[in-house]
C-alpha cells in the first residue's frame, strides 16, 4: 500500500498500520523466543554471511527511524572484516537491531553510532547513544526479563529485548558489557566469537533486472494478494493456486523459474508437494522450490529441505527477503515465454 499513490493523510494512516504492526510482530516474536529458550528449543542456525552486508543491512533498517526523529544513525566498520563468517545471521542482526532500537527510541538529541570490528576469535560491535543515560541501579537490572529504566518511552516494548539478546548472545559464547552514565549516554558492547568458513562460499546478489516467472501455492488469499503484490512490483510474473494438486497441474502445462510453496495446505501439505514434484522431475531438471511458511518450528527447515526444498522463509516475509531468497536459488538463466493467462 505504501508502494502506490497516496495523499499525505492516507500515508500517515498506513505508515501507523506498518509501525503498529510492526511493534505486535516485535511483541509476539519476544515473547515466543523466550518460550523456545526456556524450553531448550532455540537453537542457532549457523551458515557463511557476509558482515559487512549485514552490518549495512542493519544500518539501513534504522535510518527512518533515525530520520523520523531527526537523529543520525552512523555505521562504521573496520577494514579488517573478513569477507565471510559461519554464524548464525538471523540471530546477530536480531541482537543488533535491538540494541541500536533502544538507542534511537531513548535517544531524543544527537546520534547513534554503530561501530564494528574484528576482535581476536570475532566480532566487536558498539552501539553508542547520546541519550539521556542509564543510572547504577537501573543497569544492575536492565537485562532481567521485563524490566526496563524509566524512561518517557517506558511503555513501547515488553521489556524482553535486552534479556533476549543476552541469552541469544550466551549461546553464541558472546557477551554484552554496558557503559553508561547519567547524562552522558550508553554504549553497548557485543562480543561475538565468529570462525571463518573453510572455504568461501560465493555471495549470492540478486541482479536487478532480473525477472522470473513464478507459482505461488498458498491457500490463504490474504497472504497469497501480500506475496503477489511484493513480487509483482519488482516486475515478477507470479500465477497463484491454493492448493497442491492445483499446482501439480500448473507444472504439468506451463513452465516456471520457482515455486514458493505454502507447507500448510489443504489435502496434500507442502512436503509431499514437493517430493512429488521431485518425483515427477527428469534427469537435468531441478525446479527451485522455497517453501513460504507460518511455522516456527526449529526442525521445520530441515524436514523442509529433506523433502527436496532449495529455500526456507517464515511469514511474515518483506520483499527484500523474497527477492534475496529467490536469487539464492534461481539459477542465472531465466526462461523468457510468458505466464498462460
Amino acid at each position: 500500500l505504501l508502494s502506490t499513490p497516496l495523499n499525505p493523510l492516507q500515508h500517515d494512516y498506513t505508515q501507523a498500520m506498518q509501525r503498529s504492526g510492526g511493534m505486535l510482530l516485535k511483541l509476539l516474536n519476544d515473547a515466543l523466543d523466550l518460550a523456545r529458550i526456556e524450553a531448550g528449543r532455540l537453537e542457532l542456525e549457523p551458515s557463511p554471511f557476509d558482515p559487512r552486508q549485514l552490518l549495512s543491512e542493519v544500518a539501513q533498517l534504522e535510518q527512518g527511524l533515525a530520520h523520523a526523529k531527526g537523529l543520525r544513525f552512523v555505521l562504521e566498520m573496520s577494514d579488517d572484516l573478513p569477507a565471510q563468517w559461519l554464524g548464525d545471521a538471523l540471530r546477530i542482526k536480531q541482537v543488533l537491531l535491538n540494541l541500536a532500537n533502544n538507542a534511537l527510541k531513548f535517544t531524543e538529541h544527537g546520534e547513534v553510532i554503530l561501530r564494528a570490528r574484528r576482535s581476536a576469535d570475532g566480532l566487536l560491535c558498539s552501539i553508542s547513544d547520546t541519550g539521556p543515560g542509564i543510572s547504577e541501579a537501573s543497569q544492575a537490572r536492565l537485562f532481567q526479563r521485563f524490566e526496563q529504566a524509566d524512561s518517557p518511552q517506558r511503555r513501547v516494548g515488553s521489556g524482553l529485548g535486552l534479556a533476549i539478546c543476552r541469552e541469544l548472545v550466551d549461546m553464541m559464547g558472546g557477551s554484552i558489557e554496558l557503559e553508561s552514565q547519567l547524562g552522558h549516554g550508553s554504549t553497548f558492547h557485543v562480543h561475538m566469537p565468529l570462525a571463518e568458513p573453510a572455504v568461501a562460499m560465493p555471495v549470492d546478489e540478486f541482479a536487478s533486472g532480473r525477472h522470473y516467472r513464478l507459482l505461488l501455492v498458498e491457500d490463504d488469499p490474504i497472504v497469497a494478494t501480500v506475496i503477489c503484490g511484493l513480487l509483482e512490483r519488482e516486475g515478477h510474473k507470479v500465477k497463484h493456486v491454493g492448493n497442491g494438486l492445483a499446482a501439480l497441474g500448473e507444472l504439468a502445462h506451463a513452465p516456471f523459474d520457482a515455486a514458493l510453496l505454502d507447507l500448510d495446505l489443504p489435502g496434500v501439505d507442502g512436503f509431499q508437494i514437493a517430493r512429488l514434484i521431485r518425483q515427477r522431475e527428469h534427469a537435468g531438471q531441478h525446479l527451485p522450490l522455497l517453501a513460504v511458511t507460518a511455522r516456527s518450528g526449529n526442525g521445520d527447515e530441515a524436514k523442509a529441505r529433506e523433502s527436496g526444498m532449495d529455500g526456507f522463509l517464515r511469514k511474515p516475509v518483506s520483499g527484500e527477503q523474497l527477492i534475496t531468497a529467490l536469487a539464492r536459488v534461481v539459477p542465472g538463466t531465466v526462461a523468457s515465454e510468458e505466464l498462460p493467462a
